[in-house]
């Protein structure tokens, strides 16, 4: 039996680009263990520091390059494999002749680590891998030497070093013509690294995800609410209530996303450790209308006493709920809810800090709530080598 992780020098390489009329798919997947109380108070706990990491992309390939992957699924297609990743690249700043184990490139992004796989690209076709096997600034050395002179500026990728799955399609449209359905998981522990990154948005101690959904993508929303009923199956039943608030599962998608919006996006859900982590997220919809200009008050009146009938009984200080304010000029203001009242046909919300706002510059007042993902699976979808596109799904929690 052999280890396969420990021989990467050995992985074949899928030298074949994407067929761009069908997504590059990269799918990154946690494991969370989830302990629900009777109230749906959770208590979450990560069963894996870094996601899985699956990949998919269909490959057209004709005549020599047919002949080629044919011969790479009648070789090893069980075998230890290589594919680039078409989603993230580095360029090289030096040039390397055949037979040299020195790479250089500025700044070296985090997937270029000791043991990891690069895979160096020329326009032409050519495909080279190599094994990293130290990193001193600029300066990559690669444990074997390379069979290729690479010139300054030459793309290099990350490396999904694992196994393809079990069964490979090939779709046949003439006999020097087809299309392979590829689809490699990287092995765990070989994942090239990635950087999470910081959060740069945060309110009351937590990130603030911030993305706007694709309203042509349809958003939905499960409005989450259940009664424990006792039935007998004769006679009266009794209800039991003990979850105190609604959650919401919403699911929505992310279009157009550039190269860097979808890495931000990512890093999202790998800070997060898919459902492990919390964070703030605003229904994305205008949930209220101010009634009136705020000057420095902690006050705002919004229209209608329909929140001020539902809410105006609980209490604040046990029960956290915020509040998302975008003006016109794109500012956001978030702010603690304190207390809520009636106000004369219309609701006044008390905050945990001064607000100054008219009727004139609020674009849009929405819920804030407390979220999670809802799965610890998420794929974007390459739909060029330039844009992505990402459907996510959260859920509200009462934390």
């Amino acid at each position: 039996m052999t280890y396969d992780l420990a021989t990467p020098s050995l992985a074949r390489l899928w030298p074949h680009e994407p067929d761009w009329s069908q997504p590059y798919k990269v799918k990154r997947s946690f494991l969370t263990d989830i302990t629900t109380s009777r109230s749906k108070k959770e208590r979450r706990r990560a069963l894996r520091d870094v996601p899985r990491l699956t990949v998919a992309l269909n490959a057209l390939v004709s005549n020599a390059s047919q002949r080629a992957a044919d011969q790479f699924m009648r070789g090893g297609q069980n075998a230890p494999a290589v594919v680039p990743d078409f989603s993230r690249h580095a360029a090289l700043t030096g040039s390397s002749s055949g037979g040299s184990s020195v790479l250089t490139m500025a700044s070296p992004p985090a997937w270029v680590a000791e043991g990891q796989i690069l895979v160096l690209c020329a326009p032409n076709g050519t495909r080279e891998a190599v094994v990293v096997e130290s990193v001193a600034a600029s300066t990559i050395n690669t444990v074997d030497p390379l069979d290729n002179a690479w010139a300054s500026g030459r793309i290099v990728r990350p490396g999904i070093f694992g196994l393809m799955k079990d069964t490979t399609r090939a779709s046949w449209h003439k006999p020097s013509a087809s299309t392979f359905d590829i689809e490699l998981a990287a092995y765990p522990g070989g994942e090239p690294p990635e950087d999470e990154g910081t959060a740069t948005d945060t309110f009351n101690g937590l990130e603030v995800v911030t993305f706007e959904p694709d309203w042509s993508g349809s958003p939905n929303m499960d409005h989450i609410w259940p009664v424990e009923q006792v039935d007998k199956g004769y006679g009266r039943t009794a209800q039991f209530r003990p979850v105190t608030r609604m959650q919401g599962i919403t699911e929505q998608e992310f279009k157009g996303l550039s190269a860097a919006q979808a890495q931000a996006f990512e890093q999202v859900f790998l800070r997060a450790k898919g459902m492990r982590g919390s964070f703030y997220r605003s229904t994305c919809k205008p949930d209220m209308v101010l009634n009136a200009n705020a000057t420095a008050s902690t006050t705002i009146v919004v229209q209608g006493d329909a929140i001020a009938d539902d809410f105006a009984a609980v209490s604040f200080a046990s029960v956290s709920q915020a509040i998302e304010i975008i003006q016109r000029d794109g500012t956001r203001l978030r702010r603690l809810i304190t207390d809520i009242n009636a106000s004369g046909g219309n609701t006044a919300m008390v905050l945990n800090s001064a607000v100054t706002i008219t009727t004139a510059n609020v674009a849009r007042i929405s819920w804030l709530p407390r979220t999670r993902f809802a799965s610890d699976d998420l794929t974007t979808e390459w739909v060029s080598p330039r844009f992505a596109n990402i459907r996510a799904t959260f859920q509200t929690i009462d934390e």
